[in-house]
């Protein structure tokens, strides 16, 4: 299985903790993989490149690439990045391109080979089982049909930017789609590896299942 860190889509500062977590795990020597293509028409791709390094750079991260396509992409073309981050933006478009792209296939085989993703606020969330949880947020401007996500969390639906006003939001979520969510604040993400699920940040995280909320502590796993 691969390794996964996930982000409530806070700013730099905000995600600080769980970007340091991210850079322990990875080879500083091999280029880090940047997708912001949920970001097309809303950020010029040259601004979002210029904040990338700014999170990383600081970090001891000496390089990053940055595909805005993602066609015809292969396994080999992943072996020389020490890991992808897939950031923000709108959750229905990221998902279209990544599926009509054929991207999920090769995620399947990088994840098998024990590679690393991490995900952004809809990056985060197209990892997990079904992305309506940006519905409130998100416009689908692509008439994606399709809503099942790559599910790499163990069936676990990803509700970023949490607030607690959300909760009612939440339950008719999973009253709809029948799905557990890990809710994560702005400040607050998970790391999925071997060990579990475990939370990093600065905040809780919360897991609305079966009629309750539970509060989960950063250093904890769910």
């Amino acid at each position: 299985m691969g390794y996964f860190f996930l982000s409530g889509g806070g700013e730099k500062e905000q995600t600080k903790e769980i970007d340091q977590a991210f850079i322990k795990q990875i080879d500083l020597n091999k280029p880090l993989l940047y997708i912001p293509i949920a970001l097309e028409g809303a950020i010029p791709f040259d601004e979002c490149y210029k904040w990338i390094n700014s999170v990383f750079r600081p970090l001891g991260l000496q390089e990053i690439k940055m595909w805005t396509d993602l066609n015809n992409k292969t396994l080999e073309d992943l072996k020389q990045f020490s890991a992808i981050y897939i950031g923000g933006g709108n959750t229905f478009s990221l998902l279209n391109v990544v599926r009509v792209s054929k991207l999920d296939k090769v995620l399947e085989e990088y994840i098998e080979k024990e590679g690393v993703i991490y995900g952004g606020s809809a990056g985060a969330i197209i990892l997990g089982a079904n992305i309506m949880t940006c519905a409130h947020m998100d416009a689908n401007n692509t008439n994606l049909q399709n809503f099942e996500g790559l599910n790499y969390i163990q069936n676990y639906s990803i509700w970023c930017h949490y607030e607690v006003e959300n909760d009612n939001l939440i339950w008719s979520y999973i009253k709809h789609y029948k799905k557990t969510v890990i809710a994560l604040p702005e400040d607050t993400g998970i790391f999925y590896s071997k060990s579990g699920i475990e939370v990093i940040g600065t905040s809780p995280a919360f897991i609305f299942k079966d009629g309750g909320k539970i509060r989960v502590q950063p250093k904890s796993f769910i």
